[in-house]
């Protein structure tokens, strides 16, 4: 199960930085975005990171019931101490699901039920986010600054 979805992150992760600009002293100067010449870092690098996303990462139950897949962006400040904040999930796909348990209810029940397993793995990914350690912050000429960072996570069914 863990590989698989180790494979399935690989793959798919892809990463957004923008930073802030900042004033000399470090704080948010304005909300114009600006190229960060070093991007923040979770600790050990982007193995660590997928290391502790297959260790923490909860399939959620139901979603496994319905043979349901997808794909959630979560995104998040990376604060200049390292501190993640403002974590949301910017986007959430259903990719696939058992369509012999979904055609047993009516569509707006299919509907009510996609929404739901989105909003299970946006909240998964939420929760695994919020138990990170802090991160090696971004920064500008050797200055820490606050950076928006995209992370997709990807929900495979275990065990295929």
């Amino acid at each position: 199960m863990k590989k698989a979805i180790l494979m399935v992150l690989l793959a798919c992760l892809t990463i957004n930085v923008t930073a802030q600009n900042v004033n000399m002293e470090g704080s948010m100067a304005s909300t114009s975005e600006t190229k960060v010449q070093k991007n923040p870092e979770f600790k050990g690098g982007l193995e660590a990171l997928v290391k502790y996303l297959n260790k923490n990462l909860k399939y959620p139950d139901l979603a496994k019931r319905y043979g349901v897949e997808g794909k959630v962006v979560m995104e998040f400040i990376v604060d200049t101490d390292g501190t993640l904040k403002e974590i949301t999930a910017k986007d959430c796909i259903i990719e696939r699901f058992n369509t012999t348990k979904f055609s047993q209810v009516t569509e707006a029940e299919q509907k009510a039920l996609k929404e739901q397993f989105a909003l299970l793995f946006a909240k998964e990914g939420a929760r695994v986010i919020r138990k990170m350690p802090k991160w090696t912050p971004g920064n500008i000429n050797g200055i820490p600054v606050r950076v928006k960072y995209n992370l997709p996570i990807t929900f495979k069914i275990p065990d295929k």
